[in-house]
């Protein structure tokens, strides 16, 4: 089976179009659902997080912190297999190390698409219901790994020195087969990192949204995410080849001929 890449197509396009088949598509960020205030976005950039220092009216010396997410408003069926690759950056805004990451995050959260959960070390994901994600945690945490039901403070402890340096890391998912695995690789640190995780996507119900979440707290960054590309593949869905296609028109042709000739025949008799 084929994909076929559509460059800067509407989100909300994408899925509706994947009922029946598998596209691969190029995200325009400006369809998103955005939520916490904190997030905004242009085609091709969305914006997690600002990087401004939020002081706590109650306490001048610390930061309210920030929390935003960013998802797809349309849900998409949990039976269905997906691949997705996306680059994020952390860049210093004035605070080291930088907080406090952002996650990939697959949920069926009552709130949908305007999902959102706590900021600081929770990075926009804790609290949510009925979630996968991978978790890019920076600040004191500096992992990455896969984490479920919005418990990202409890993610297992996978090294991948995050906030120490400004960040670019290029980052792959898929899911198929009944398990979610991820790779990531980072420009600036020259690290790279994967894993897996055996879980069952409609255990959160029949359909979920897909999208991104990020936090700050004492610690701040600015979090973009870019180059954000979906393929979702309904179960059982294929795409016929070009080729097939080819084929499948010349014959309705020569059919058509066919017929010509019989209804003329007749006609003449």
């Amino acid at each position: 089976m084929r994909s076929y890449k559509i460059a800067a197509l509407g989100a909300v396009a994408v899925l509706g179009s994947l009922a029946t088949s598998s596209h691969a598509a190029i995200i325009d960020f400006t369809t998103l659902q955005l939520n916490g205030g904190f997030a905004s976005a242009t085609a091709t950039t969305l914006r997690l997080n600002n990087g401004s220092n939020l002081l706590n009216p109650l306490n001048p010396n610390s930061n309210a912190g920030e929390a935003s997410s960013a998802f797809i408003s349309t849900a998409f069926s949990t039976s269905s297999t997906f691949s997705t690759s996306f680059t994020f950056s952390l860049t210093n805004s004035g605070y080291d190390p930088q907080g406090d990451g952002i996650t990939f995050l697959i949920q069926n959260d009552p709130a949908g698409a305007s999902a959102l959960g706590g900021g600081g070390g929770g990075v926009g994901a804790n609290g949510l219901a009925k979630n996968i994600g991978v978790g890019f945690q920076s600040w004191d945490n500096n992992h990455v790994g896969i984490f479920t039901d919005g418990s990202i403070t409890g993610t297992p402890d996978h090294n991948f020195n995050l906030g120490d340096q400004n960040d670019l890391v290029d980052v792959t998912i898929g899911y198929s087969g009944g398990i979610l695995s991820y790779s990531a690789f980072n420009h600036v640190t020259g690290l790279s990192i994967n894993d897996s995780q055996a879980f069952d996507l409609t255990s959160l119900g029949s359909s979920a949204y897909i999208g991104f979440t990020g936090g700050t707290g004492l610690s701040y960054s600015i979090q973009d995410v870019t180059k954000w590309d979906l393929t979702v593949t309904p179960n059982g869905a294929a795409v016929p080849e070009p080729e097939t296609w080819a084929l499948m028109l010349a014959g309705f042709g020569g059919l058509g001929a066919i017929l010509r000739r019989r209804r003329a025949a007749l006609a003449a008799a």
